[in-house]
């Protein structure tokens, strides 16, 4: 006795999965889950339309209630009260050569196109290493130009050496020098915590303050220049607005070489910062995040949910590995030598019209006009044409003489169809 051995295929499917906000996922996968679950679907898609909504608001605004004017960030990708886009939109629109630096102080010396740098309250835990400041200091001695603007700064750069002390207080501020960084500066709002300036050691000068000190300063380092501002108010966007701050704001580059000023967002935690990318940081303080690594698992989910499968294998489908032609001409010869056409014809049609009633979904007792009407508005075809087959192929199997011409054409034409249905 011999044992045919079957091929099989599975039927794969998604993993159910619990969670409601998955659901809209699975029935995007199964069209008839849709239809009937129409209004269920559309409830869930409305909710969670509203918890996205929602988790943007209030996200968000504890995100910026976290923040106040010493611990904000003063990123210029923010645009918090106490960012700085603001300020780099303003230079940008008033014809200044702005870019951001997302790499450290050791990539300048590969950025011939950049001749100033901004640097503007950095976070704790974003201070440039020793290494950084050393390339920053031949950066600037090489003739280039460093903004700082932080309530606190110590540093030592060349044979100068400043330091920031008391806060400044109820003090109002005032030109110290008739120099172009006054210019239509004459009133300057600033915040509470506003400190000044002291330069220590070297050459520099005291620009805008009173007579404790400045909070506006600038230094010469070799062949370049340091200019210090002690208020990140004055160019954040809660302040910029403010009495003649966007004056100030907008002079700080007025000595400035020729190319490009960068503001430096590396130590923002953008850019090569080692632990998120800046295109997750931009994103800093909203659900963006959390919506990304969302969808990452969702995809993680279907991604192994297509390897789960369910039911019963399936036996695969066989090609025919005989053409059309050698079939017909192999059952002609048999019919011609034992008369037998409607004994073939039996055989052919009997298993030609069970494929049609699986293509169609109806009953193999089912009427031939009937079959046809529904196979034909199927695939498309020709009713008429299908019914007369049909008929003919039974009245043939029940004793109807053929010739052998017609009885070719008729097997011919059984197995285009069959071609076409692929049942």
């Amino acid at each position: 006795m011999k044992y045919e051995q079957k091929e099989y295929h599975h039927i794969h499917r998604s993993a159910f999965i619990v969670s409601s906000s998955l659901y809209p996922v699975s029935c995007i996968l199964y069209p008839e889950i849709m239809k009937r679950n129409l209004g269920a679907l559309s409830l869930i898609l409305i909710l969670f339309l509203l918890l996205v909504g929602l988790n943007f608001l209030f996200m968000t605004e504890e995100q910026e209630n976290k923040e106040n004017e010493l611990t904000g960030s003063r990123s210029s990708y923010r645009s918090t009260p106490y960012g700085t886009m603001a300020y780099y939109s303003l230079l940008e629109e008033s014809g200044f050569a702005v870019t951001r630096l997302e790499k450290p102080f050791t990539a300048l010396k590969d950025r011939a196109d950049i001749s100033t740098l901004v640097i503007i309250g950095l976070p704790p835990a974003g201070n440039p290493d020793e290494e950084e400041f050393a390339a920053l200091n031949d950066w600037v001695e090489s003739g280039k130009h460093l903004v700082i603007i932080d309530r606190e700064i110590a540093i030592e750069m060349g044979d100068v050496k400043v330091q920031t002390g008391s806060q400044f207080g109820e003090s109002a501020p005032r030109l110290l020098q008739p120099t172009r960084y006054g210019e239509e500066v004459t009133k300057l709002e600033l915040s509470k915590y506003a400190t000044r300036v002291k330069i220590e050691q070297g050459a520099g000068t005291y620009l805008i303050g009173d007579d404790k000190g400045a909070i506006l300063a600038d230094a010469t380092v070799g062949s370049g220049r340091v200019v210090m501002l002690t208020d990140p108010f004055i160019v954040a966007n809660n302040g910029i607005d403010k009495d003649d701050n966007v004056a100030l704001a907008v002079n700080l580059f007025v000595n400035a070489p020729a190319g490009k000023i960068a503001f430096d967002e590396y130590h923002h935690g953008y850019g090569e910062s080692g632990t998120e990318g800046s295109t997750l940081a931009y994103y800093n303080g909203t659900p963006v995040k959390w919506i990304y690594w969302q969808a990452l698992l969702i995809t993680a989910l279907l991604v192994y949910s297509f390897g789960r499968r369910f039911a019963r294998p399936l036996l695969l489908r066989r090609e025919r590995r005989t053409t059309n032609l050698e079939f017909v001409s192999s059952m002609a010869n048999i019919t011609r030598l034992a008369r037998a056409s409607d004994l073939a014809m039996q055989n052919i049609y009997s298993d030609f019209h069970s494929k049609l009633c699986r293509y169609s979904g109806l009953p193999t007792r089912v009427e031939a006009r009937r079959l046809a009407a529904v196979v034909a508005r199927r695939m498309k075809g020709d009713e008429q044409e299908l019914g007369r087959l049909l008929e003919r192929c039974e009245g043939i199997a029940q004793g109807e003489s053929v010739s052998e011409s017609e009885l070719l054409k008729l097997v011919t034409r059984i197995r285009e169809i069959e071609r076409e249905i692929r049942v």
